[in-house]
């Protein structure tokens, strides 16, 4: 449903590898089997928050509203 092209889009953007942390320690990429959206994935959690229908430009807005 698209994960990989996403996963590799968050990580390049934070120049990190699933299982790194950045080095501020704001985020953390982690890979899951299943987060229970397969009607609306490709999609991805931070902290509390799911965010779907993910492509590359929806994951660069939602970073840059957290930074």
């Amino acid at each position: 449903m698209g994960e990989e092209k996403i996963t590799d889009h968050v990580c390049k953007r934070l120049g990190i590898k699933p299982g790194e942390t950045t080095a501020d320690g704001k985020f953390t990429v982690s890979l899951v089997e299943c987060l229970g959206s397969c009607g609306t994935a490709p999609m991805f959690q931070v902290n509390f928050d799911y965010h779907e229908n993910l492509t590359p430009e929806r994951v660069d807005k939602i970073f840059d509203s957290l930074t």
